[in-house]
């Protein structure tokens, strides 16, 4: 192999050596130029980025999904059958269907026996303790339970526009029974959310502590608290003794679902309704809007 003859680059002389140090520095300056460049990209990203996040976060703010309130027991599933059995089972005879349908609670003081009358703490408990499906025979007389018609419809439509909350008088302990009925009959469950009474809102009912809350109390007590977590724009209900807590919390549509065999449109109105229905059907194109 032939022999190379290679030269070493030396910057001994002071024009090769201002040469060398020239392209060190133009490599030098490069290099920190496009690092720069670099940084300048990745700041400029980063900045849009917290930018866009920003706005998202406005735009979140300021569109806030509306919410509506549904009672359960009488407003989407009638419960008429069923008290019928608590109350025959409670006073050991065959109570009529009407009766159940006009009279409510009046039902102990036309039907119970003399007898029965002095043992009205005792009754009133067991009454309250099937109706709350404590007892195994209060389980079995939901399967006595109807959809009332066209709620499950409705729901299923609203659902589509508005976050669905069902606010019920039964306590947790009824949870999964209450979830399967839902299902059963047809109502939303997905993005929805169950509100229940706790068993202690019954200790007065129940007569285990008379000084314990009202039924109303425990109602105001939970819709209170939605309240402040959600922008409730309308509630439906079947009990008038429920919206003067309606009122309370300005929910702009307040709508009472009549029974008229047990109450008249003016007693919705009276306690604070801003309007009254006599079907599920009349709110089949009536979406919930912010007002």
């Amino acid at each position: 192999m032939p022999h190379l003859n290679r030269r070493r680059v030396t910057t001994n002389t002071p024009a090769l050596a201002e040469i060398y140090l020239s392209s060190l520095y133009e490599e030098r300056y490069i290099f920190l130029r496009v690092m720069s460049l670099q940084r300048f990209s990745l700041s400029s990203i980063s900045k849009s980025e917290n930018l866009l996040s920003r706005k998202l976060n406005r735009a979140n703010e300021g569109c806030i999904m509306i919410s509506v309130v549904v009672d359960v027991d009488d407003t989407l599933i009638s419960t008429d059958r069923s008290m019928q059995g608590v109350w025959s089972a409670v006073l050991e005879c065959e109570i009529p269907l009407d009766a159940v349908e006009t009279l409510g609670e009046q039902i102990f003081m036309k039907f119970a026996s003399p007898e029965q009358k002095a043992r009205v703490s005792e009754l009133q408990r067991r009454f309250w303790d099937i109706s709350l499906c404590l007892e195994e025979v209060g389980i079995e007389l939901l399967k006595l339970h109807e959809p009332i018609p066209f709620s499950a419809e409705v729901l299923q439509t609203w659902t589509n526009h508005c976050k669905l909350i069902y606010l019920t008088g039964r306590p947790e302990t009824m949870r999964d029974l209450t979830l399967g009925e839902l299902e059963k009959f047809g109502f939303p469950t997905s993005n929805t959310q169950l509100v229940m009474f706790s068993l202690e809102d019954f200790a007065r009912v129940r007569g285990t502590n008379p000084s314990g809350p009202t039924l109303v109390d425990a109602k105001s007590r939970l819709f209170s608290a939605l309240s402040k977590e959600h922008n409730i724009v309308r509630v439906v209900d079947d009990y008038p003794g429920y919206f003067p807590i309606y009122k309370q919390f300005s929910v702009p549509d307040r709508i009472g679902l009549l029974r008229p065999r047990r109450y008249s449109s003016q007693q919705y109105i009276d306690k604070g309704a801003t309007r009254v229905v006599e079907s599920w059907k009349q709110l089949l194109n009536d979406l919930p809007k912010t007002m």
